[in-house]
């Protein structure tokens, strides 16, 4: 009987410990709910747009807890769901969206929006909506362009807004196009995009459709945002929007179908709005305070280096990532300048970027490795870099720096490349028995020529001197081997005409395709690429005046430089307006592509 008991209180023991492990097993993950509204401030005839997402690590997130908010009218606007895996770990997320409404002005507090998962509640943020008596978002010029000649209400109608007429070049200008709707229409409308020839275009997402009332009538509006940046300095023009939409018509003098029960049959019509043409007048950078070095880089960033490993043995590579992270045009950004080290030899490896989109801002991170080679053993560093760029909103020129990285560098066997190293003389001592040596002579005998001098005999200068020259020649040649692997500018300076006729054969297929606006984008960038491998310059980061002021320094003609800025705003042209573009122009800008880099091969960059 006490054996038996012995045993039922093991095996309730047992129980007990698997029932906790399996209780701690299936405790779900920690959940985390972020609130946000698109507005903090809207009217009464206005809507705002509020956020939910729940994340956490696993699939099975709950529907979050709204409180009661009778000052509003809200309705669901639908769910997203984004799952994710990254090195094993699961990372789930849910968007919920509501459309609010108001119902009378005042400040409401929105709060204890909740979800409950394993017995705990996880609350989000509170946030706060302002609700005034009349409109804010409309502006005078919106109002305007809701009526037409007559002052009537226009059914549909376009917009387009810049949040900065006035930049600098290569800074962000954000570019909104909003289509305004009060009527049925049918389908989703198209859109023929704005011509933005002298940007570089990144667009940033659309929204809608959301309301707002104009002129006592409710719009349904659909937006969408881009991010732009001028290339180049002076009054640049974006050209018009084009919508598409199918609006529906009634139907006049004609029996009801009985079974167009929705008045899904009508008539539709199909009809074009546009916005109207925008100019920015973009300003040149400021040469006060402008660093020697500027590397042309327009934000703000920040810089950080890391390198793969603090300890190596002589003569072995370490890796270093430098990381340039903010916001600006990041696929602009110049590589970091990195100056001669004794004690290393510095190889570029490869570089990459990553791009994010964050309230309306371009930015993101560009990474550069470059392999470092330590030349002796010792403690050694890899001194700070700095990298300078230019922030519009501070309106002066920065510098970042990196931290100093020590390595320990480790002497390998057989090392006696170092200084470090000890020199001691041999032991041997030569015997008088020795049979390889010739001692000096006291009687030299018969001093008379007995035969032809060898010098003079021709086969005895083929049969040295051609050891000489070649071993002279290998040594250019090894020399001009090291000092392209080493030396990255010049390297690029070199190779730059091969490079140049490999991209032209790109292009030329390009051509024979008949794309005629990825062709002119091609060709466009091996010029710029030619100029970036002479100059060893990023030809991300060359506008048209910098390229103008680099080819005054080095002494270029002033047609030369009157040319290939003509040349660059020809392909812009044709990129942006293929239509005007026939084969005789392809031919003719591959010719005058290669004359320009045949002249510039005079210039002494």
């Amino acid at each position: 009987m006490t054996g038996r008991r012995h045993i039922v209180a093991v095996v309730f023991l047992v129980g007990l410990i698997l029932a906790g492990t399996l209780s701690v097993a299936q405790t779900p993950p920690p959940l985390e709910v972020q609130v946000s509204l698109n507005r903090d401030t809207i009217g009464m005839d206005e809507q705002a747009l509020l956020e939910v997402i729940v994340q956490g690590a696993t699939q099975d997130i709950p529907d979050p807890r709204m409180p009661t908010l009778p000052m509003f009218e809200i309705f669901s606007q639908g769910r997203s769901t984004n799952i994710s895996y990254s090195n094993g770990q699961l990372d789930a997320s849910v968007t919920h969206r509501y459309l609010i409404l108001p119902s009378k002005p005042g400040v409401f507090p929105i709060e204890n929006i909740s979800v409950v998962s394993g017995n705990k509640r996880y609350s989000g943020n509170p946030v706060t909506l302002t609700v005034v008596g009349k409109s804010t978002s409309a502006s005078r010029q919106t109002e305007d362009q809701a009526r037409d000649t007559e002052g009537n209400s226009r059914d549909l109608f376009a917009e387009a807004i810049i949040d900065n007429d006035n930049p600098y070049v290569n800074q962000q200008v954000t570019l909104t196009l909003k289509l305004y709707i009060a009527v049925q229409t049918y389908g989703s409308p198209s859109l023929v995009e704005p011509i933005t020839t002298g940007f570089w275009t990144e667009l940033l997402g659309t929204r809608g459709p959301y309301q707002q009332r104009l002129n006592n009538r409710t719009y349904r509006i659909i937006e969408r945002k881009y991010a732009i940046f001028p290339t180049k300095t002076g009054e640049l023009s974006i050209g018009r929007a084009t919508f598409t939409s199918t609006v529906a018509t009634k139907r006049q003098n004609r029996r009801r179908d009985p079974f167009d029960i929705f008045g899904m049959l009508g008539g539709g019509q199909e009809v074009q709005v546009k916005s109207r043409p925008l100019t920015i007048n973009v300003k040149p950078l400021p040469m006060e305070g402008r660093p020697a070095d500027f590397s042309g880089t327009i934000g703000r960033f920040t810089f950080k280096a890391t390198p793969t490993k603090r300890e190596i043995e002589v003569n072995q590579p370490v890796s270093v990532n430098f990381a340039i992270t903010g916001v600006g045009n990041i696929k602009s950004v110049a590589e970091p300048t990195i100056p001669d080290l004794s004690d290393f030899r510095v190889y570029r490896a490869s570089s990459n970027e990553s791009i994010s989109k964050h309230n309306d801002q371009i930015g993101g991170t560009k990474n550069f490795e470059e392999v470092f080679i330590p030349n002796r053993p010792g403690q050694l560093t890899i001194p700070s870099l700095s990298f300078n760029f230019f922030d519009p909103q501070a309106e002066r020129y920065r510098t970042v720096h990196t931290q100093a990285i020590n390595l320990n560098v480790i002497k390998t066997e057989g090392y006696v490349a170092s200084p470090d190293l000890p020199y001691s003389a041999p032991d041997n001592v030569i015997s008088a028995d020795a049979r390889d040596i010739r001692y000096i002579k006291s009687d030299p005998g018969d001093l008379s020529r007995r035969a032809e001098v060898v010098f003079v005999n021709p086969l005895y200068w083929v049969v040295n001197v051609t050891p000489v020259l070649a071993l002279l020649a290998t040594v250019l040649v090894r020399r001009r081997r090291e000092r392209l692997q080493g030396d990255i500018g010049y390297a690029r300076a070199r190779r730059a005409s091969k490079a140049a006729r490999q991209r032209l054969v790109q292009a030329r297929k390009l051509a024979s395709e008949g794309d005629s606006s990825q062709y002119f984008a091609e060709i466009s960038q091996v010029l710029l690429s030619f100029i970036g491998d002479k100059l060893n310059l990023s030809p991300h980061g060359l506008t048209n005046d910098k390229i103008a002021q680099l080819l005054q320094e080095r002494g270029a003609e002033p047609s030369l430089i009157e040319t290939t800025l003509e040349f660059l705003k020809r392909c812009d042209f044709a990129r942006y307006a293929p239509a005007s573009i026939g084969k005789s122009d392809i031919e003719e800008t591959l010719v005058k592509a290669e004359n320009l880099m045949v002249r510039m091969e005079e210039v002494r960059f």
